[in-house]
């Protein structure tokens, strides 16, 4: 596929490990006397896509290179083979596209679900980050997963999500606002955008072969994160009002990051991507400048010792 321009992203594909799959760029923009900052990796929210991602990567830094990976487009090059949407295989696909496209020490953020594959990264592999940032994750001291997970693996929820595709848009969203919350609604620019999810049945099925899974992957996470905290120096930004995964389930994550703050948004639910993208990118540029400043000083430090 050729490479072509939308907005100030360009769109790519990739193919890693005999799978294909999209994603979107944008190149860094810096004078020549500026220093190379770290890449930035964005892993978007289950039912959703890079596209829905192009809001927070507009206020986002200019001066950084961008990826955003979409990983519901993803295809095995041979048909006859499905793909395998475990938490640990997602995991190995996105390490492996980061080294064939050049992400060293990269900043991951990821939204819900791509919060969670950002931090079985962390965990679990050996890769080299700069930094986490971690809006409303999806993860394992979450106590929501019976209720939100398990619902759609069972009749009716499984045929509720396989209509989807034959609902009224309205009924969308309002189904997307029962996700955010107070302050900022959901509108039909924002849902125009998952469609390409929400009217497709195949992917449906996909999403609904990663919540059955669910269990087992987030239990093999907790193992993990249980064994040894994460180090990377992480951001969690989380809405008040979240339904899906609640604010009072960030102190038990804390518990296992070493280095961490946390930003709160008042009167903002769990689909921050579209309910806050530039109060998001606002906490993260304010984030990725103080880290800028301090391995700066950390470097003038050994330099002048």
């Amino acid at each position: 596929m050729t490479p072509h321009r939308y907005d100030d992203v360009i769109l790519r594909e990739a193919v890693v490990n005999e799978i294909r799959f999209g994603y979107i760029e944008r190149e860094a923009a810096r004078e020549d006397t500026s220093p190379e900052l770290p890449p930035i990796l964005l892993l978007h929210a289950l039912l959703a896509t890079a596209d829905t991602l192009k809001e927070l990567i507009s206020e986002l830094p200019k001066n950084r290179r961008i990826v955003a990976i979409d990983l519901l487009s993803a295809q095995p090059l041979d048909k006859t083979r499905k793909l395998d949407v475990r938490q640990g295989n997602l995991t190995r696909l996105i390490h492996d596209f980061m080294q064939s496209v050049g992400l060293s020490e990269a900043v991951i953020i990821g939204h819900s679900h791509g919060g969670v594959l950002a931090l079985r990264l962390a965990a679990t592999t050996s890769l080299a980050l700069n930094g986490l940032v971690l809006m409303c994750p999806a993860h394992p001291f979450g106590g929501y997963r019976s209720r939100v997970v398990n619902f759609y693996l069972r009749q009716p929820g499984r045929m509720l999500a396989l209509s989807i595709p034959l609902a009224p848009n309205w009924m969308i969203l309002r189904a997307y606002n029962e996700a955010a919350g107070s302050k900022s609604r959901i509108h039909m620019r924002h849902l125009r955008k998952q469609l390409n999810v929400l009217r497709n049945r195949n992917t449906l099925r996909r999403i609904l072969e990663m919540l059955r899974t669910w269990d087992e992957d987030m239990d093999q996470l907790r193992r993990a994160l249980t064994l040894k905290r994460i180090a990377i120096p992480t951001l969690l930004i989380w809405g008040d009002e979240d339904p899906v995964v609640p604010i009072a389930s960030a102190d038990k994550l804390e518990e296992h990051l070493a280095d961490n703050e946390r930003v709160t948004l008042a009167g903002m639910g769990h689909l921050l991507a579209e309910e806050a993208p530039q109060e998001c990118a606002s906490s993260i540029s304010r984030w990725l400048e103080r880290r800028n400043t301090d391995a700066s000083a950390a470097r003038s430090s050994v330099e002048n010792s």
